[in-house]
């Protein structure tokens, strides 16, 4: 009953990542990313790019972890295939892991009272130094991962009881808590530390500051709680503990307990004719099943957005350039989702399809303010009607410098979709009416960009579709008069604080602030002479008092002498 009761918790969270379509267009576009690098199969494991082709929960674990942002997800799975590849996950070998098995170091085994599953982590059967700690740790978590496809969280049991500063490994700590960062988002739930003596107290401060430290980048920094004998049981029943943690458990891991724990063996992989009536039966039960919003159209996309600009900027403007960095990829902000699925949804008169494109809006853009965006914009669907062939496409406006497309060209693989943003820059807002675009599409299976025009000349399928604009009815700009009224002022302002300067030999003079200066100046020169004049009279009053002492002191010298001399005459 337990069983069944987990294993339809694990159904309705994987089935509800998927019941948004922002969601499905995020997973859609980290998968593109990916596999537009043309060496994507030799730089990662095969395994883990079949993954990426068919399976969905494994992007949306990532993304889920970073709150759905594209450029981190993406970065963060680049850095976990690296991973992959060079520590082998997927072969590790057994044999080398046989001495810690034995020791029963690490192993998964019952679940704590909120049902999760427990590693236990036995750190007084390791050593500091001891090789295979994180190959081990690879192992359990890999195998748990992959087959709850990353919806069943674990509990880590880290048993402390009789350990000392020999077993203590800040780097196996650190790749556990890197592991559950980049390597397996969202795979702890929490880290129980039972019995820790108060000689490592220090070093799980520092273990707790790298959680903290990593709290902004959406890791939880609530993971490690500490547990004696007396508390251990608010989060694993005494049944699952071990006789010295307190409970009644006398499990004992064995090498016959590892072979019921390995993992399945993988399926094998589906032919591609196999595998395309499979996205062909989903792509009809997609459309019948659901009627408010067409996925069919997003789950198999392809999106890519090229950072790149067809033209120069205007040199007269201080403005972004249009063009990124070679290689740069950007993700489609939250923002924007409401706008494309209004597109994706929108009615068949707003299409216009031939035999191996179809696109949307048919002929006009209507440029909107969306929240988190400066300039005004709007978004262009092209989807690929074919079953077999990409087809080539290029974005091309009147005026580059007044608008920014993302992307300007691009490919768009059969059965696909892409995302156009057409984005009206804020600063030409009130000089759009004459401007109009042209989207050259044709089939192709070429994927050099660079020779569209020489290739456009000579396609047999290729097709034009111009376009208008003109602002949605939600656009309201400031009027002429508003901006000349509002001109007039800054240029009254500006002639009123040019009265209060002048200028002497090229440099510019407050006169107010000179005249405080001054003011100030002259106090100052107040109370210093005052001090001078007080400092004056006290001196003049001193030497009058000295001179009288000294001639007192004379007198009275010369009336002995004087007597002297008249007794000697």
């Amino acid at each position: 009953m337990v069983y069944d009761i987990a294993n339809s918790r694990i159904f309705r969270r994987r089935s509800s990542t998927f019941t948004d379509p922002t969601n499905v267009l995020a997973v859609q576009e980290l998968r593109s990313r990916i596999l537009q690098d043309p060496v994507a199969s030799a730089k990662h494991c095969a395994e883990d790019i079949h993954r990426i082709r068919h399976e969905d929960w494994w992007l949306d674990r990532f993304l889920g972890s970073v709150n759905y942002d594209v450029d981190i997800a993406y970065a963060i799975i680049l850095e976990c295939l690296k991973w992959r590849k060079n520590f082998d996950v997927d072969r590790i070998s057994l044999l080398s892991l046989k001495p810690l098995l034995d020791n029963q170091l690490m192993y998964l085994h019952g679940k704590d009272l909120q049902n999760r599953h427990i590693l236990w982590i036995m750190m007084s059967k390791y050593k500091n130094g001891d090789d295979g700690f994180e190959k081990l740790f690879t192992f359990w978590m890999e195998r748990h991962y992959m087959e709850y496809k990353g919806c069943q969280p674990l509990t880590i049991f880290i048993d402390m009881s009789g350990t000392g500063l020999k077993n203590m490994s800040f780097d196996a700590m650190k790749f556990i808590i890197h592991s559950s960062k980049y390597y397996y988002p969202n795979a702890i739930e929490s880290i129980l530390i039972f019995d820790n003596p108060a000689i490592l107290n220090a070093s799980w401060k520092v273990i707790g500051s790298w959680l903290e430290s990593s709290a902004a980048t959406n890791q939880r920094h609530d993971l490690l709680t500490f547990v004696t004998k007396l508390s251990v049981t608010h989060y694993v029943p005494k049944s699952h503990l071990l006789e010295h943690q307190g409970g009644t458990d006398t499990f004992k891991f064995t090498m016959d307990e590892l072979a019921k724990c390995l993992p399945p063996p993988p399926p094998p992989k589906p032919s591609p004719k196999l595998l395309q009536q499979r996205m062909h039966s989903i792509d009809d039960t997609t459309n019948n099943n659901v009627a408010e919003f067409d996925f069919s159209s997003f789950q198999k996309r392809n999106v890519k957005f090229d950072e790149e600009s067809v033209t120069k900027r205007a040199p007269s403007l201080s403005r972004r350039s249009s063009r990124g960095p070679k290689g740069r990829k950007s993700h489609i902000p939250p923002s924007l989702r409401p706008l494309i699925e209004n597109r994706v949804n929108a009615p068949s008169d707003d299409w216009s399809s031939n035999d191996f494109v179809s696109i949307t809006p048919r002929d006009e853009l209507r440029l909107e303010k969306v929240d988190g965006e400066n300039d005004l914009l709007d978004v262009v669907l092209v989807k690929n009607q074919s079953s077999e062939t990409p087809i080539m496409f290029k974005f091309k406006t009147t005026s580059p410098e007044k608008f920014r497309v993302r992307p300007s060209s691009g490919i768009v693989q059969p059965g696909t979709t892409e995302i156009i943003r057409v984005y009206l820059q804020y600063e030409y807002r009130h000089s759009w009416s004459k401007e109009k675009f042209l989207l050259l599409t044709m089939e192709s299976s070429s994927t050099d960009l660079d020779s569209f025009s020489d290739q456009f000349k000579n396609a047999i399928n290729k097709a034009e579709f111009k376009f208008k604009c003109r602002l949605s009815e939600n656009v309201k700009l400031d009027q002429p008069e508003e901006r000349r009224s509002s001109f007039l002022l800054q240029q009254q302002q500006l002639q009123e604080n040019r009265k209060d300067r002048f200028s002497i030999g090229g440099i510019n003079f407050n006169v107010p602030l000179i005249i405080l200066v001054l003011f100030l100046f002259l106090i100052f020169q107040f109370f210093y002479i005052m001090q001078m004049r007080s400092d004056n009279a006290l001196l003049r009053e001193t030497l009058i008092t000295l001179s009288g002492q000294i001639k007192e002191a004379n007198v009275q010298n010369t009336e002995p002498i004087a007597e002297m001399v008249k007794n000697e005459l």
